[in-house]
C-alpha cells in the first residue's frame, strides 16, 4: 500500500486516489473470478505525453488494484492501433475497446455537444469536467450513442492560450495572425478575437510554426511543451478563451459483454477518472509553464481592459449557438441556462468536494443500466 501512496503522489493526484479508493460511495463488491480480462486502449498521444504521467498510466494501476488484478489494459499509443480522428470508426468496427472522441474532429455529427467548446464558460478545470459529465444524460447522450459508441468520460482541458513568435501583449496584436486551432467553435472564437485560424494535424504543427506557416499556437499550456513549439514561440499570452472537450469513447460490444460486477466497477472508476482527468491537465499545464520559462518563454497577462473586450467580441456567438440549434428543433437555450447555472455552483467547490461528488453520488444515467 505504501509504494501504491508513492505512486499516486508522483503523480500529483494523492488527494484523488485517497478520495476515491478510499471511500466506498456506491457499493461496488467485485465478484468475478475468471481470468483477468485486457481491455484495449488506444490514443494519438505519444507514451512520452506527460498526460500518461498524470492520467492515463495512474488510471489504469487504480482499476487494477480496484479489480484485484483481475481488468487490465494494452496500451496503443501514437496512433499505432488506428489514426487520431478515427476513434468513433475504430470502437465501432471492434479495432479498439476506448479511445478518444473529440466531437471537433466529428464537428457535423455534433450539435449541442459544441457548447462546452464556448468562450469563457468555466471558472477552472474540474468544474467543466463536473458540468459536462452532468448535463450529458439530457443533452449530449443522443449525438454520441447515434455514433455506435458509449461514452465513457467527458472532461476537458485545461484553458488554452496562445504561444506566438512576436509578443501579443494587447489584443490588437493579434489582428491578422494566422494561429493554429484545433477548428469547430474555436476558428469563430480566435476569428472574433481578431486572428487567422488554421487547422492542421498535431504532427504537423511544429514544422509549420518553424517555417513560419503559422504565426502561433493556440492550445494549453502543457500542450505547447508536449507538441515542443516552446522550442519556436518565445511568448506566451495567457487569453484563456476557452477548453477544449476531451471525451473518451467505449466500444458497445466490449462493454456490454463485461461481467456485470466487472462492468459496474469500471463504471464507477471512469466517474472519479472524469475529476482525476481534469486534475492532471491542470499538472501538466503546472508543468508546461515552468519549463517554458527554463528556456526563456516570456508569460504575457493582458490586461482587465482587454480581457474584458475579449468577452464582449465572442459574447455574439452564444446567440449564433443558440438560434442554430434551436432553429433544429434542439433545446439550445435551456442547455446554455443550464450550464451557466452548473458553472457557477460548481466554480464555487473545491478540488475535494468535487471529488467526494463523483464518489459518494456518482452520475448513473452515463450509460443505460447502470443504475
Amino acid at each position: 500500500m505504501k509504494r501504491m501512496f508513492r505512486f499516486f503522489a508522483a503523480c500529483g493526484i494523492l488527494l484523488s486516489f485517497l478520495l476515491g479508493a478510499g471511500s466506498e460511495g456506491v457499493a461496488q463488491e467485485l465478484t468475478y473470478a475468471g481470468p483477468p480480462i485486457t481491455l484495449r486502449f488506444s490514443t494519438h498521444q505519444a507514451s512520452t505525453h506527460p498526460l500518461f504521467k498524470y492520467n492515463w498510466n495512474p488510471f489504469f494501476e487504480l482499476v487494477k488494484q480496484e479489480s484485484k488484478g483481475k481488468l487490465l489494459f494494452q496500451v496503443y499509443a501514437a496512433e499505432s492501433l488506428h489514426g487520431a480522428r478515427d476513434g468513433f470508426k475504430a470502437c465501432v468496427n471492434d479495432i479498439t475497446d476506448w479511445t478518444m472522441g473529440y466531437p471537433s474532429w466529428q464537428a457535423g455529427s455534433f450539435q449541442l455537444t459544441h457548447v462546452i467548446e464556448m468562450p469563457f464558460s468555466f471558472p477552472n478545470t474540474q468544474a467543466a469536467s463536473m458540468v459536462a459529465e452532468d448535463i450529458y444524460p439530457k443533452y449530449f447522450k443522443k449525438e454520441f450513442e447515434n455514433m455506435g459508441v458509449y461514452l465513457a468520460t467527458f472532461f476537458t482541458t485545461s484553458s488554452t492560450h496562445i504561444l506566438s513568435k512576436k509578443p501579443i501583449k494587447k489584443l490588437d496584436d493579434l489582428k491578422g495572425m494566422k494561429i493554429r486551432t484545433s477548428g469547430g467553435v474555436t476558428s469563430d472564437i480566435l476569428k472574433a478575437l481578431g486572428g487567422v485560424p488554421v487547422f492542421l494535424p498535431t504532427p504537423e504543427i511544429y514544422n509549420a510554426f518553424q517555417r513560419g506557416v503559422i504565426d502561433g499556437v493556440l492550445t494549453t499550456k502543457g500542450d505547447h511543451v508536449a507538441f515542443r513549439t516552446h522550442e519556436v514561440g518565445k511568448y506566451l499570452t495567457e487569453i484563456g478563451a476557452y477548453v477544449i472537450p476531451v471525451p473518451t469513447i467505449l466500444n458497445r460490444k466490449t462493454f456490454d459483454g463485461l461481467p456485470k460486477d466487472m462492468k459496474r466497477m469500471f463504471y464507477l472508476q471512469l466517474r472519479r477518472f472524469n475529476q482525476m482527468g481534469s486534475a492532471g491537465y491542470d499538472s501538466n499545464d503546472k508543468e508546461g509553464v515552468e519549463t517554458m520559462k527554463k528556456v526563456g518563454v516570456e508569460v504575457i497577462a493582458l490586461s482587465p481592459a482587454d480581457s474584458e473586450k475579449c468577452k464582449k467580441l465572442v459574447e455574439p456567438l452564444w446567440e449564433e449557438f443558440v438560434k442554430k440549434n434551436e432553429a433544429k428543433g434542439l433545446p439550445a437555450r435551456q442547455l446554455v441556462e443550464d450550464m451557466r447555472s452548473l458553472s457557477q455552483k460548481y466554480g464555487s467547490w473545491s478540488s475535494e468536494q468535487l471529488m467526494k461528488k463523483v464518489v459518494d453520488q456518482p452520475n448513473m444515467e452515463i450509460i443505460d443500466g447502470m443504475k
